[in-house]
């Protein structure tokens, strides 16, 4: 468990299951995180989800963010590890009663954390809708800078938009 002063990075249980389906199914959430088809989940659908979830997985590390009140406020994780070169995709999201706390800032720096001093990562990336603010304003917060854009990358609600990409270098590690 990775423990901030606002929230705690945990693994999944069973007892997220209706908290995370009612998260994956909020139409914000799936239109404004989701660069995939925003499909509904179905409750078989996230339950086969949450059973993935696990220390044993091979290749993408999900957690569980909950605040210290012990409520289920979203997820974070590395979706992908390129271990060679030593850099990690990470995502984020949190749910919508839980947004602009501070949360995912938190989360998101607490996983950053675990991602260079845990995994010896030396660079972590992130790519996230252009339209989304708060999130992109997340990532600078955390010390992520802008290092591409994807022009037209994502349609969504009748037009297209850009993918910003951010990266962050692990601050430990000294550069030429």
């Amino acid at each position: 468990m990775l423990c901030g002063n606002l929230v705690r990075l945990r693994a999944f249980e069973q007892s997220d299951l209706e908290c995370n389906y009612l998260f994956d199914n909020d139409p914000d959430t799936a239109l404004d995180m989701l660069k995939g088809m925003p499909f509904p989940m179905s409750h078989r659908d996230e339950q086969e989800w949450l059973s993935q979830q696990s220390c044993y997985t091979r290749g993408e590390y999900q957690f569980a963010v909950e605040n210290l009140e012990g409520e289920l406020a979203g997820r974070c994780g590395i979706i992908k590890i390129d271990w060679k070169n030593r850099c990690a995709e990470l995502a984020m999201m949190i749910g919508a009663p839980y947004r602009r706390r501070g949360y995912g800032r938190e989360a998101l720096s607490l996983l950053c954390d675990f991602c260079f001093q845990e995994l010896n990562c030396h660079r972590v990336k992130v790519s996230v809708m252009a339209f989304n603010e708060a999130a992109i304003a997340c990532y600078h917060a955390c010390g992520f800078v802008q290092e591409g854009r994807l022009r037209d990358e994502v349609y969504r609600r009748g037009a297209y938009t850009d993918v910003i990409l951010l990266g962050l270098i692990n601050p430990l590690e000294s550069r030429p």
